[in-house]
């Protein structure tokens, strides 16, 4: 008897070790599919916020490059007594006026900086209003939509 019991109990050993090391071989599918999709939920909401971070950043840009075209405009027009037809005015001598009356370029870079989403700030000057606009069309490159960047927007 105790030699049966013994060997009843070897093999309830046996079948714990052998289930374990089953167990240890590795994942089942099942496993590996739920990780899967844990990873991709979490790669989703990530580039969620990324986008929303991204957009808020390039309407900023723009209100920071409106309010620099602006105020460059401004010193043009206390140089010179107006302001300039079109941006290019900034960087290039307008034709008709003196190199002592301009005293630009008045952008560094001797270029008119284009708005986040590469396309060119829309200008208008009013002389006669005293008063100069300055638009970027956004994300959607159409004019008169709702993203449009307006020359007063506040920087967030």
């Amino acid at each position: 008897m105790n030699y049966s019991g013994k060997t009843s109990r070897a093999k309830r050993v046996m079948r714990r070790r052998t289930f374990k090391q089953y167990n240890r071989e590795g994942f089942t599918l099942l496993e590996l599919m739920l990780v899967m999709a844990i990873l991709v939920v979490l790669a989703s909401l990530g580039t969620v916020a990324y986008s929303r971070m991204q957009t808020g950043a390039n309407q900023n840009a723009a209100k920071v490059g409106i309010k620099l075209l602006r105020d460059t405009c401004t010193m043009f027009k206390l140089q010179t007594g107006r302001y300039p037809n079109n941006l290019n005015d900034l960087v290039v001598l307008p034709s008709g006026m003196s190199q002592a009356a301009w005293q630009g370029p008045y952008l560094d870079e001797g270029v008119v900086p284009k708005d986040p989403w590469g396309q060119e700030y829309i200008y208008d000057a009013n002389n006669a209003q005293d008063r100069v606009t300055i638009t970027s069309i956004g994300a959607d490159g159409q004019q008169g939509t709702a993203d449009d960047i307006p020359n007063g927007a506040n920087v967030k």
